[in-house]
């Protein structure tokens, strides 16, 4: 990790100048040395004290009624229909979003519920929203079989965006996803709880990163030692709950006491609160149960609904630590199947709505703060 890094640096600085006598040096190159120290130190100290925001979303599930309402002569465009939201993300540090559906565009036969596959230009609506990386561990992943999940991982590796829970290969699978943001590493990992009873191809099951516990644990422990900060992805949970089952949530915990500090959940659909979880060493682990919807077709209120969760990560004296947490809520407007919008919730004049939804989102931990924008 990085802070090693530095540690050793320092070392091999004093050293160098701890060695010297003063009395070899002119006047001018006492001043000079004085100065070398008095920068080195200036930016040791802006280095070992950083921060960064994270922002995850919920579910991009692209119905065939969404597609085909943003369907142009040239294309496919999806970015219109986000443009009041699509600031709130491209402002963050580092942006994980669910990729709930393959995006194997036309090739492979464009095709919503219950066996979906997207235009390529929903990699296109993903780099716009600034994604760096999405989950792609879902109950949808093996929809178009392996061409899917190669196809996505190609559209997506083209826009520079990286993609988490499924693999094109045995190498795939073992390669770390870690990313540095002003000097943190940040590592992800992702499990869903299965595939539809779509099977996994014979001799191909580094597709996807089916939920298994001792597996899920033993992740953690290798990819903790290489990292600052580990944001795990877990797809699971009821459909339609607005809380997590009591059998479940201990999966979330036991996660979150082995070293995962930020756990996205996803596949319920609907908004479920989000706890600040406390270890038993008094570090935190923020646990977002379930982050609903981000942008799909689907007409209930409850699953229109869905937000921006972001958390301020903070690092100082080789020590990281969660800070702030805030949630700003979405809305995904239309007419019945068509004219699809997404919006702040806030913007939507639905008062009450707002209302409920805060106190839904904040009822596991107070120490959410549930905002009207990411300002």
């Amino acid at each position: 990790m990085n802070n090693m890094k530095i540690i050793l640096s320092v070392l091999m600085f004093l050293n160098l100048f701890s060695g010297s006598d003063d009395e070899q040096f002119t006047a001018e190159q006492k001043e000079f040395k004085q100065i070398d120290k008095e920068l080195f130190f200036d930016n040791l100290s802006r280095y070992l004290e950083s921060s960064f925001t994270f922002a995850a979303t919920g579910d991009i599930l692209i119905h065939d009624y969404l597609y085909e309402d943003v369907r142009t002569e040239d294309g496919y465009d999806f970015e219109s229909r986000v443009e009041n939201v699509a600031p709130y993300l491209q402002q963050q540090d580092l942006v994980f979003m669910n990729q709930e559906t393959p995006i194997g565009g036309e090739e492979l036969g464009l095709s919503g519920y219950p066996t979906f596959n997207a235009p390529e230009e929903v990699a296109d609506l993903l780099s716009y929203f600034d994604a760096d990386i999405v989950n792609f561990a879902n109950n949808h992943t093996l929809d178009r079989s392996t061409d899917g999940v190669l196809a996505t991982a190609e559209n997506l590796t083209e826009r520079g965006i990286d993609y988490v829970g499924a693999n094109i290969s045995p190498e795939d699978m073992e390669r770390d996803r870690i990313f540095t943001v002003n000097g943190i590493d940040v590592g992800f990992l992702a499990y869903t709880y299965g595939t539809n009873g779509i099977p996994v191809p014979e001799g191909q099951e580094y597709l996807v990163n089916i939920i298994d516990m001792p597996r899920i644990l033993s992740d953690i422990e290798a990819l903790r030692e290489k990292v600052d900060v580990l944001i795990v992805s877990y797809h699971q949970g009821v459909e339609y709950d607005e809380f997590p089952r009591e059998e479940h949530v201990p999966e979330y915990r036991t996660m979150a006491d082995a070293g995962a500090d930020i756990i996205v959940g996803s596949h319920p659909h609907t908004l479920q609160p989000i706890e600040h979880y406390e270890r038993a060493d008094g570090s935190e682990a923020v646990i977002a149960y379930s982050m609903s919807n981000f942008f799909s077709a689907q007409q209930s209120l409850n699953t229109r609904l869905g937000g921006i969760l972001e958390v301020n990560v903070e690092q100082s004296g080789g020590e990281t630590d969660i800070g702030a947490v805030r949630f700003m809520p979405t809305y995904v407007d239309s007419n019945e199947y068509e004219d699809f919008y997404l919006h702040p919730l806030a913007d939507m004049g639905m008062d009450d709505v707002y209302g409920d939804v805060e106190e839904h989102m904040t009822s596991y931990s107070e120490q959410v703060d549930f905002v009207p924008y990411l300002d």
